[in-house]
């Protein structure tokens, strides 16, 4: 008779540079792996230099191919493919190897695919959004960004004056439209006051003027910001596709309104005049934000159902997912360093 092979949780391998704490990709690493942390082997690993804030949280391992440091069997997930996968790649054995696709960017994609098949695995690619996998032109599987929403629902929001508007990314010019700044400057001749947390990078077109406030990304606690805004806005620059967005479903859970372009990936999971006020041009995200400002029953309305869409996208249904997704078992005997890698690393250490 033949018996299946003994199947158990294999150890989960997070990749991700973790250099920005504003990022997407490398939030959405720290928060796997609080997820995957009580019920697997969960290891995170850099190839570079993590932040700060990151490595005081996260016991990050770096890969050091040199001093045989290299994620090694069990399953290998690469969040993101914006950053470089070394030839370490090659010698790591895996059983499983999940490429999370998180940013637009198919020519990456392309070239960390042809580096992974080094290791004789075929990689899963697994698309955060629906928009990225038709702009790939691939039917993948989903897997949207699980975030912590527990920080952002209940917040106390009341209303205040002037009407606030804001938003909140990192401070690059990329995540910012390049009409963008005629918007806010409209919003604040319109006496509104606006706060773009991430904005310095507008400061050429924008320092000076009244009622607009820029702050460095991070410069406050993303709870405690999205506190003072009474409406949040959201577009990037036509030349950077937002494949999911985060910050948009923090805001939606922190019981805001948002009122967001319909280019990027949140669109699909968004129901305009519901959860929602979508836009396609500078003028009708001034005639949104203007439209909620004078509408409080509107504001209402979109602030409960926005919380129940961040809820129903992004909360305990995704982090069931993630880690039913994840933690599938892989064959047994795939999960330990060889003999002569581990008399190595012992001899190494001093041992």
């Amino acid at each position: 008779m033949v018996t299946n092979p003994v199947t158990r949780s294999p150890c989960i391998h997070l990749v991700n540079p973790l250099w920005d704490p504003n990022g997407g990709a490398d939030r959405r690493t720290a928060e796997t792996w609080r997820l995957l942390l009580p019920c697997g082997d969960a290891k995170v690993w850099s190839e570079y230099s993590p932040a700060a804030a990151f490595s005081s949280i996260i016991p990050i391992r770096r890969i050091a191919p040199l001093r045989l440091s290299i994620p090694f069997g069990g399953t290998i997930v690469f969040v993101g493919v914006y950053f470089r996968i070394g030839h370490w790649i090659r010698a790591a054995r895996p059983a499983r190897v999940i490429v999370l696709y998180n940013t637009d960017q198919p020519d990456r994609l392309a070239k960390n695919l042809r580096r992974i098949a080094g290791c004789g695995r075929q990689p899963e690619v697994v698309a955060s959004s629906p928009a990225l996998a038709r702009r790939l032109g691939m039917a993948l599987p989903l897997l949207e960004s699980p975030i912590d929403l527990a920080p952002f629902l209940d917040i106390e929001r009341p209303e205040r004056r002037p009407f606030t508007v804001g938003r909140l990314s990192r401070d690059d010019e990329t995540k910012h439209h390049d009409e963008d700044p005629a918007l806010y400057r409209l919003l604040a001749q319109a006496g509104c006051r606006v706060r773009i947390m991430g904005g310095t990078c507008l400061a050429d077109r924008l320092a000076g003027v009244p009622n607009v406030e820029l702050l460095p990304a991070g410069a406050e606690d993303a709870v405690a910001f999205l506190r003072t805004l009474d409406c949040f806005v959201y577009r990037t620059s036509s030349q950077w596709f937002e494949g999911f967005g985060r910050v948009v479903f923090e805001a939606m859970a922190s019981g805001l309104p948002v009122v967001c372009a319909t280019h990027g990936g949140y669109a699909d999971y968004l129901t305009n005049g519901r959860d929602c006020l979508l836009f396609e041009s500078t003028g009708e995200a001034m005639y949104c934000v203007l439209r909620l400002r004078n509408d409080c029953s509107l504001r209402r309305r979109l602030r409960a159902a926005a919380v129940a869409t961040a809820q129903s996208t992004v909360g305990e249904a995704l982090q069931r997912r993630t880690r039913e997704f994840l933690l599938a078992p892989t064959p047994d005997g795939v999960r330990s360093l060889p003999d002569v890698f581990a008399r190595r690393r012992q001899s190494m250490s001093g041992v």
